[in-house]
């Protein structure tokens, strides 16, 4: 199996360590990845680089000097910094990281270094135009679409759900109990989780607790769905850390204001990251 050298740039401790935990743990890895401090590095293949790292900048410096315009994956909250066309929101980082390497270091396998280095400022030399630009640029890289995790006894509730999320470019997984969604917030990450608070087992709102106190769910905002919509209830919601509270049945155009309000406060505003990610805005009058 071939192996790879990445290089980490201003990566914070945290991030750093959740990295490490994807590429050596990841199943059917395509290559072995090392990971390694930039002021440690005696190769370089791929510069991991954290662009609001106020040491960032130094580091990448640094290792370009020393092993040429190497290519480059760019960190940051909103997932737009960076001068490569490898960058990562930073909620993203455990879904895309290992996707984003393996493309990188096929390519490097396959000879098409050009497609992998970062852009840099160059003299057009006029004389010789036999290289397409297109060819030398890497190709777009296609963020994953959103993702929602429905929890809810109901077969009924949750297919109608399913379908609502898919009509505005959000893909469903669907849990029939607390302990399926467990399961399934430790196998992949979600944007955003509706909850329905009478469950057997595991009720939504002990469900609720358990996500907003675990450091990788936290901040995965949280719609919870209950017939109940007393002021008590409510407060019980609130209490467990829910982001909102929709009342059953569900009033499709409550449903789609309230993903919308809860995802736009999860992505700072930033509506076209949400876009980017697939996420259709509907008018609902």
């Amino acid at each position: 199996m071939a192996g790879f050298s990445v290089v980490m740039c201003g990566m914070s401790a945290k991030d750093a360590r959740m990295v490490e935990i994807v590429v050596s743990r990841a199943p059917n890895l395509k290559f072995q990845y090392e990971l390694v401090q930039a002021s440690n590095a005696t190769r370089c293949d791929v510069a991991l680089v954290d662009a609001q790292s106020p040491t960032s900048v130094g580091e990448l410096s640094l290792v370009r000097q020393r092993f040429g315009n190497v290519a480059s994956i760019f960190v940051s909250d909103d997932g737009l910094r960076g001068d490569s066309n490898y960058r990562i929101p930073r909620r993203s980082l455990l879904l895309q990281i290992l996707r984003m390497l393996d493309e990188i270091s096929s390519r490097k396998m396959s000879g098409s270094m050009a497609a992998v280095e970062a852009p840099k400022p160059t003299t057009v030399n006029t004389t010789a135009v036999e290289a397409k630009p297109e060819a030398l640029a890497p190709a777009p890289i296609k963020l994953e679409p959103l993702a929602a995790l429905v929890v809810d006894d109901s077969l009924t509730v949750r297919t109608q759900l399913q379908g609502a999320l898919d009509r505005i470019g959000i893909k469903g997984t669907l849990a029939e109990n607390g302990a399926a969604a467990i399961e399934a917030v430790q196998k992949a990450r979600f944007d955003i989780i509706l909850l329905d608070v009478v469950m057997p087992g595991i009720d939504g709102y002990a469900l609720c607790r358990q996500v907003k106190t675990a450091p990788a769910t936290r901040a995965t905002p949280v719609v919870m769905l209950t017939s109940r919509s007393s002021p008590f209830d409510r407060a019980r919601g609130a209490l467990a850390g829910c982001d909102t509270y929709l009342t059953k049945p569900i009033d499709l155009k409550s449903f789609y204001r309230a993903v919308d309000k809860v995802l736009l406060k999860s992505f700072k505003e930033n509506r076209n990251l949400m876009t980017e990610r697939g996420y259709k805005l509907l008018a609902l009058g």
